[in-house]
């Protein structure tokens, strides 16, 4: 009888699986993929797509298509648990489904329970939410034509920078005649924390001539609705840090990642900020037939941000550790690379190249990063 495999979650670590089952599957191993989601995004071209640069199905893997060719099973449903003890999981549309081995890669969504009214902000994750209010926001714009119009990006890290670029760029080259104000509220005292002072000060540097307002120290704490002012044809929102407010006519939410608030009931092996614990070999530390990758997943030994590159990175590895584990071999350790090039698209032609403390800005980092981009996706 044939052991059962479940992927949980379409991101690039399992869609990268898929590819090289297709080429080595197990005859023994009966493999399905279990995703909310038929067409998944990938998150290099999602600013891009929001500049306009890249359609919709440029920048989004088709899940079904990618699993009839490597003979996958595909089912579009949520899961919603996991007991790894009775090696069931269970799903929104109330299936259990059981499993010899299971794979874990379904991302991150920002954090808001620290927002009071974060209702009326729009999250940048689950993307296929955000898209939606992203194409949602610019038809009212086109209906209403506002004088004026205000959006705020609660987070100042790489993605809240980068989407930032390409929302004032897109909305900018639509309707050139609105007075446009873009502001960045960062929680910290610096945008891109992470990065080197060098990187920081070309990207505030590129902030200030795009006309984008960056607030540091300014966690956004309450949005509240203000409805339609007598000047202006669209809702506002007020927009708090503390008791300092300004308003604004949209929230886009790019805070810090959390994980899945049914993870912490699963009994799996947890980090301190609810993602899920693995060894170098990918497997949770609590259970060896269970793996995870992409943001979803905490390398204990080897921590890194929170960033596509390495859910890229993951993918080969773990398909191999998943093929080495139903052929009874011993497991190989991925350790990912300390240094890794960061490129931002400031959805003008141009990208921000960042390398440990160098930084550049070009239409060559631009070209190079949507050849990189472009051959990922040409993989599926």
């Amino acid at each position: 009888m044939a052991k059962k495999l479940l992927l949980v979650g379409g991101g690039h670590s399992h869609a990268l699986v898929l590819k090289h089952w297709r080429r080595r599957p197990l005859a023994a191993v009966d493999l399905t993929l279990i995703s909310d989601v038929s067409q998944t995004p990938y998150s290099g071209m999602l600013p891009g797509h929001v500049a306009g640069f890249y359609s919709h199905v440029e920048s989004h893997i088709d899940l079904p298509r990618l699993c009839a060719s490597a003979g996958v099973n595909f089912v579009e449903d949520r899961v919603i648990a996991v007991d790894p003890e009775r090696n069931l999981l269970t799903t929104q549309q109330g299936k259990q489904l059981s499993f010899d081995c299971l794979a874990l890669d379904i991302g991150s969504t920002p954090f808001l329970d620290n927002i009071a009214g974060a209702e009326y902000g729009i999250p940048a994750k689950p993307v296929p939410q955000f898209l939606s209010a992203w194409q949602a926001l610019l038809q009212n714009i086109d209906q209403k034509r506002p004088e004026k119009f205000t959006l705020a990006i609660a987070g100042g890290g790489a993605g809240g920078v980068e989407l930032a670029f390409n929302v004032q760029a897109r909305l900018a080259k639509l309707f050139p005649a609105m007075a446009l104000d873009v502001q960045i509220w960062q929680r910290g005292a610096t945008l891109l924390p992470h990065h080197s002072a060098q990187g920081r000060k070309l990207i505030d540097r590129l902030l200030a001539k795009q006309n984008i307002t960056v607030l540091l120290n300014c966690p956004v704490t309450t949005i509240e609705p203000e409805f339609f002012p007598a000047d202006s044809p669209l809702t506002c929102y007020k927009l708090w840090s503390d008791d300092h407010w300004r308003s604004v006519n949209s929230v886009f939410l790019v805070t810090q990642a959390s994980s899945a608030p049914w993870l912490p009931q699963s009994g799996l092996s947890l980090d301190g900020q609810g993602f899920i614990s693995v060894k170098p070999t990918l497997q949770n530390y609590a259970h060896r037939h269970i793996f995870a990758a992409g943001d979803v997943a905490t390398m204990i030994d080897h921590p890194r941000p929170k960033a596509g590159v390495f859910a890229v990175r993951q993918g080969k590895p773990l398909f191999d550790n998943l093929q080495r584990f139903f052929l009874g071999q011993t497991l190989k350790p991925f350790i990912p690379q300390s240094q890794y090039l960061s490129l931002l698209g400031t959805g003008d032609g141009k990208a921000i190249a960042l390398w440990g403390p160098w930084a550049s800005c070009g239409h060559c980092w631009w070209q190079l990063k949507d050849y990189i981009d472009r051959q990922f996706m040409e993989q599926f």
